[in-house]
């Protein structure tokens, strides 16, 4: 047995169909992390996020702006190029729209830099 037939039988033990599973992944409950070289420090008191380019209204907001915006929370797998899937993730913060409702985003807007 492979392993990952081995992996989507295990799906089956857990009672997660593995049909969630898309082909060439395998389930993981950890969280790899992975990144190339150092993590970076941040400054979170002089950190700032800038809207400008197609808005109504440029905007930008400290780091305790952010904190200070409502939040909503979100559950949804994972599948890492890397070939690891992680089901039910949820993540927290606040919601994209809710930055770009401030801004007022124009609708020709099609792109993102970050």
């Amino acid at each position: 047995m492979s392993f990952f037939s081995r992996n989507r039988a295990e799906l089956e033990d857990l009672g997660i169909s593995p049909d969630r599973l898309p082909p060439g992944q395998y389930h993981t409950k950890r969280f790899p992390v992975l990144h190339v070289g150092s993590v970076p420090g941040v400054d979170l008191a002089t950190w700032d996020l800038k809207i400008d380019g197609l808005v109504d209204q440029p905007r930008e907001f400290s780091w305790l702006d952010l904190m200070g915006m409502p939040t909503v929370s979100v559950t949804t797998d994972i599948h890492c190029v890397t070939k690891w899937t992680k089901f039910d993730t949820t993540w927290t913060g606040v919601a994209t729209q809710h930055i770009h409702s401030l801004a007022g985003v124009d609708p020709e807007a099609t792109h993102v830099m970050v």
